[in-house]
């Protein structure tokens, strides 16, 4: 009887003769030497960094406060990451993540990219090849808006009624329209 309760039954994943997962696009085939994380938040990103330090035998989790000379397995080290502070783990990986590769499987976030790159890491997003690239459009919204009101500003200068009524209309819409702009923010393609 097989109770393996984890994702894929200890099955590994199939990969494409680059080396990669299928469906992600990668520039070089991953080394021995690389550290290959999950996407996430800044901190999620730096505790899933050190496990997968902890994995090759890298970093030892007694360095750590939160372990405090203990011996732990790998859901207690992840416990006791999450329980540390950002500065901490940043101080335990960078003399171990220094000069390495990290492949990230995602979009990192900027602030996790920016610490990770901060402690001399060469960081590469693996993306989907089929993801979608959005533009924000946050900022021709805006000129939309000041347009729209200075238009009203205008047509009250110039004595305009219809004109101001049209460009007080055009504000109204937008004010209304405001909950469906925010859904349309959506990440640069970098």
């Amino acid at each position: 009887m097989d109770f393996d309760t984890s994702k894929n039954g200890r099955r590994r994943e199939p990969r494409h003769r680059s080396g990669g997962i299928p469906g992600f696009s990668t520039a070089r085939a991953p080394e021995d030497g690389d550290f290959r994380i999950p996407a996430g938040s800044r901190k999620a990103a730096l505790v899933h960094l050190a496990l997968e330090a902890w994995r090759k035998g890298l970093l030892d989790p007694k360095e750590l406060g939160e372990v405090r000379g203990r011996d732990v397995d790998e859901s207690g080290l992840q416990r006791a990451l999450y329980r540390s502070s950002i500065g901490e783990i940043e101080h335990l990986l960078g003399p171990i993540v220094k000069g390495r590769r990290i492949v990230v499987e995602g979009r990192l976030a900027g602030t996790g990219r920016t610490a990770m790159e901060r402690l001399g890491a060469e960081v590469e997003e693996l993306r989907l090849e089929d993801e979608r690239r959005y533009v924000d459009m946050t900022p021709a919204i805006f000129v939309v808006a000041a347009v729209a009101m200075a238009v009203r500003y205008v047509s009250l200068g110039l004595d305009d009624q219809s004109l101001y009524i049209l460009a007080g209309m055009a504000f109204a819409l937008m004010y209304g329209l405001r909950p469906f702009f925010y859904k349309m923010q959506r990440p640069r393609d970098g």
